[in-house]
């Protein structure tokens, strides 16, 4: 992973199969080993979704600044700009999300990385598989070092954040062996920090290494809801907001285009929105009186390369008979589709293949 990294989700499950490799400046001899071989077979992947400590929302884009000493012990004006594409890339048989780094020193374009992320959707672990990397000099590519994809090479994902982190959960957040192998440790989730965009508390505090050389170390604080704030000497001057901003009750689908959100109210005069459970790319669950209890399905379909379509659809079942409204929103349009349930009757399946001509 390069220098700039992101949030990362999931719980990560200390008995898994370890490797031996501990760096000496985060592990002793007495300590946990780090995981580096996960269950893939636990996990229904997406490329979008919302880790507490890395929003994979497309459009999300955070910015970081700040002075550190280069090789040659002069200090240079360092930025970070990383970026939640709309683009996905399938690694290893998994549509990842493409979240773009872009690290500049005095002003001048240094490196440029692709990395490949996908959420567990069952744990919400924010997995990592690799990252295509360009290195730059004068405006020039000149390189490509610490590049790797799970499934080539021997290398296999990692994960880069849990979605529960636990105070000394030790893990690979990748692990190309003899590329890159960095690993993280969990060390507080109750650190305080005064960055130029403000002031953060209960952060996550990681400490980072790699195993291929014990002198790779850094620190990361990352604030919930938000994601990196702290970088070593870097920290967060700016967020740039996605279209579609996923939350307890709003489903964000097909590439965070589509905004979904459902209100409903039952015999006895009660009402809230749906809640969502199990969000993907592009269908998601909602539960109105349990969280055990789904009651609605809904799906956005891409169908702008389909004959004699060229629009999205929206597929929506239910398994209730409560008075339901469901909206869906095009952000970037602006176009709207309500479609509504009447209290007493069961709901009939939505199968609108015309919703949004609003193609591409």
């Amino acid at each position: 992973m390069t220098h700039f990294s992101f949030p990362k989700p999931g719980t990560v499950i200390l008995a898994a199969l370890v490797t031996a490799l501990i760096l000496p400046s985060l592990a002793a001899a007495h300590d946990p080993e780090f995981t580096s071989t996960f269950d893939r077979n636990r996990c229904t992947f997406a490329s979008a979704g919302n880790n507490p400590y890395f929003p994979l929302w497309p459009g999300y884009a955070l910015v970081l600044e700040g002075e550190e000493e280069d090789d040659e012990g002069e200090m240079v004006e360092v930025a970070a700009t990383i970026t939640v594409t709309t683009d996905t890339q399938v690694v290893d048989g998994v549509r990842t999300r493409v979240v773009e780094e872009r690290e500049s020193e005095d002003g001048e374009l240094v490196e440029v990385s692709r990395n490949f992320f996908a959420i567990c959707r069952e744990t919400g672990d924010l997995w990592y598989f690799g990252e295509d990397v360009d290195d730059y000099e004068d405006g020039e590519i000149v390189g490509h070092e610490g590049g790797w994809r799970a499934g080539a090479g021997g290398a296999e994902p990692g994960i880069v954040m849990p979605g529960t982190p636990l105070i000394g959960a030790r893990f690979f957040q990748e692990n190309a062996p003899g590329v890159a192998q960095d690993i993280g440790e969990v060390v507080s989730l109750d650190e305080s920090l005064d960055v130029p965009f403000g002031s953060f508390d209960e952060l996550l505090y990681v400490e980072e290494g790699s195993a291929l050389d014990p002198d790779d170390f850094s620190e990361k604080w990352y604030a919930y809801g938000v994601g990196l704030v702290k970088d070593e000497e870097i920290e967060l001057v700016e967020i740039i907001a996605p279209p579609c901003q996923p939350s307890d009750t709003v489903l964000c689908l097909n590439d965070g285009r589509f905004r979904v959100e459902v209100e409903w109210a039952d015999f006895d005069a009660n009402e809230g929105m749906g809640h969502v459970v199990l969000p993907g790319d592009d269908s998601g669950e909602f539960w109105f009186f349990s969280a055990n209890n789904t009651e609605l399905l809904v799906k956005v379909l891409n169908a702008c390369n389909q004959p004699g379509f060229n629009a999205f659809w929206v597929f929506a079942a239910g398994l209730t008979n409560v008075e339901v409204t469901l909206t869906v929103t095009d952000t970037r349009s602006g176009q709207v589709r309500t479609y509504q349930n009447e209290l007493g009757t069961p709901f009939e399946p939505i199968l609108d293949t015309s919703a949004f001509a609003t193609c591409p």
